[in-house]
This record gives structure tokens, C-alpha cells and sequence, in this order.
């Protein structure tokens, strides 16, 4: 899918005063980062790495992993793609609502594919695919499994692959990662994504943790040079200085609790219930599409219309916290469009 994702302001001829469709940290990269890249600039004259090997390196310690369990990727995207073409004419099972691109790489990859609800991920969900898609937490809902449950659809299905998109693990106070237990269950990929806790989306940055066996499977697909050169030196400056660049997690909470309840009050919206710092509502007046419009037109403010998520409606649209003085526009805003129907 090319378009129909967050963040899709270059479709639209009016000012962004504050972007609610993307879940990026809205603080933006740090300082130290921005210098970081600065001084590297120089580093364009030379080609990559072949397959970012310093940062596969750096990522296996910060995860206290083998180097061979780790494969750099030009973004979660790029994960995807990689691990359906390595499952290519078989089958898959995606949790939906989801992020479009899981389906999307099986169908350009010819894997036969089929749903099941993510509210029916426990420990007796029974799957006969070869592979399976989801996300924890979910996005666009916001909803997380635990670990303990993971495990158990993991020790249920030996014969099938996981792959778990954690991409807004960092996102949610609740201890979710696989990652502590991926020795112990060789059918379990993990994806990661450093573009949004860390702001660099335009970077293009995400890797795939796995067992050596399925890491080697997946490399002997991967193209050289994905990842460019700022983009591995931003992964590097990240490890490197990940106990000052966490996400004030309690805070993006507590603002995203207060965004709700303020909504919530609003006639016309309703809200579904989230781990994370974004979070899915659904409209009774108008369509989301249409709210997108007027919220860019009248106030300047962008918000996701989630139509497009499987199993979703044209009524649906998802909001990622801002700062709350944006938040407070954002409600000023919804609030003038339901009233615009009465």
C-alpha cells in the first residue's frame, strides 16, 4: 500500500499546526542525535555498509543476542516484506484490524492468506497456517497480549512461525517484549522499529530478531545497501545512549488518559479502550474521512482515518497523543464538527 498511512500531509495543500495520524513521538529526535548525524555527514562520500554490520553488532548486544540472530532493515517494512518472501506460496494468518503492510507483503509474495480477529488471540486460539501476523501492541487499537500468553500460542504451534511486529513496545508501560524469551522459542520472529520511539521515521530504520537459522534464511533475500549510511549511524548513536533518550512513557500515558476522557464527553465519539499512546474512535456523524477534512481545512490539525484498516468502517479513525495543548485543540476542533450536525 502507497498510501493511506499516517503522516500523509504531502497529499493535502494545508499547514500541519500538529500531526495526531502518526504514532511517533511528537518531541521529535533529540539534540544530541541531530548532532550526532551532523558530524556524519561527511560518511555520504562512501557507499554503506553491505548489511549494516556495526549496528547488527550493536543491536545484538543491547538485546544481549548473537550478531547472528539480528538482520537490519530499511524499516519494519522491509522486515515484512523479507519474511513473507521467505514464506512465499504458503500460508499465512493476519490478526486484523492491522497494519496494512503484514497483508500486503504476503499478497505480493502469494501467500494464502486469512484473518482472525486480534480479540481472539488467547491461549486456545488454534492457527493451521504456516505463518502468522501480529502486532503487540496492536496498532491501530492499542491493545497488547502478555507475555504469558504469547508463550502459550507459541508452545501450541511448534509447526507454525510468529512474527510479532513490537514496533510500539516502548509505547506502553505494560512488560510485553518477547525478546528476553526468543531462545526459547525458535518458531518466533520478533520485528523492531527505531522510527517511532526515536522520532526518525524519514530515516527508514528497523531490524528483525530470530533465530540464526531463520536470520541466515532471511538475509539470502535481502538486497545490499538497504540501509544507508545516516540512518546506520543513528541506530548506533541510539544504542549507545538509550538511558537518555527513553520515552517519558507515564507522562504520554497520563495525557493520552486525559485526551480520552475529554472525548469522551463528546456526543457522537466513541472510544476504544488502549495500552498505548494512541488509540481507535469511531464517529456517528459523518464519516472520518470527512472529519480529517474539515480538522485540516478549519484548525490545522491532521488525524488518521482508519476505513482502510481491515475489518474497520468508514466511521473509524485513530488519534496518537500530542501535547496537551494541541490535544485540547484537537477536542475544540471534534467537538465544532459533531455540532455542525444538529
Amino acid at each position: 500500500m502507497i498510501n493511506g498511512h499516517g503522516d500523509d500531509r504531502y497529499l493535502f495543500n494545508y499547514p500541519v499546526n500538529a500531526d495526531f495520524s502518526s504514532n511517533v513521538y511528537y518531541e521529535g529526535f533529540s539534540e544530541g542525535l541531530q548532532e550526532h548525524l551532523t558530524g556524519r555527514l561527511q560518511k555520504l562520500n562512501n557507499y554503506p555498509e553491505a548489511n549494516a554490520q556495526s549496528l547488527q553488532h550493536a543491536l545484538a548486544d543491547w538485546h544481549q543476542l548473537s550478531a547472528p540472530q539480528v538482520l537490519v532493515t530499511n524499516g519494519a517494512t522491509e522486515a515484512f516484506y523479507l519474511v513473507a518472501h521467505a514464506f512465499r506460496r504458503r500460508s499465512v494468518t493476519v490478526a486484523i484490524p492491522a497494519f496494512a503492510e503484514y497483508e500486503d507483503a504476503c499478497q505480493a509474495n502469494d501467500l494464502e492468506i486469512s484473518f482472525i480477529s486480534y480479540d481472539e488471540l488467547n491461549a486456545d486460539t488454534r492457527c493451521w497456517s504456516d505463518l502468522v501476523f501480529f502486532g503487540n501492541p496492536n496498532n491501530p487499537t492499542g491493545a497488547i497480549l502478555s507475555v504469558d500468553t504469547v508463550r502459550e500460542i507459541l508452545l501450541s504451534h511448534p509447526q507454525t512461525t510468529f512474527v510479532i511486529d513490537e514496533a510500539y513496545v516502548d509505547f506502553t508501560e505494560a512488560a510485553i517484549s518477547m525478546v528476553p524469551f526468543l531462545d526459547q522459542h525458535p518458531n518466533l520472529v520478533i520485528i523492531k522499529s527505531l522510527t517511532k520511539t526515536y522520532a526518525i521515521p524519514g530515516l527508514r530504520l528497523g531490524y528483525i530478531l530470530s533465530s540464526e537459522a531463520m536470520i541466515a534464511k532471511l538475509l539470502s533475500a535481502k538486497m545490499p545497501w538497504s540501509v544507508n549510511t545516516l540512518a546506520i549511524e543513528a541506530g548506533l548513536y541510539i544504542t549507545r545512549h538509550s538511558d537518555q533518550l527513553q520515552l517519558p512513557i507515564r507522562a504520554l500515558r497520563r495525557d493520552t488518559a486525559e485526551l480520552i476522557a475529554q472525548l469522551s464527553a463528546v456526543d457522537g465519539i466513541r472510544i476504544r479502550d488502549t495500552h498505548t499512546n494512541f488509540f481507535l474512535c469511531d464517529t456517528t456523524a459523518g464519516t472520518a474521512a470527512d472529519l480529517k477534512q474539515y480538522l485540516l481545512a478549519q484548525h490545522g490539525l491532521l488525524i488518521r482515518d482508519a476505513a482502510n484498516f481491515r475489518s474497520l468502517t468508514p466511521q473509524h479513525f485513530r488519534i496518537a497523543t500530542q501535547r496537551p495543548a494541541d490535544n485540547h485543540s484537537l477536542v475544540k476542533g471534534i467537538s465544532a464538527w459533531i455540532s455542525s450536525f444538529s
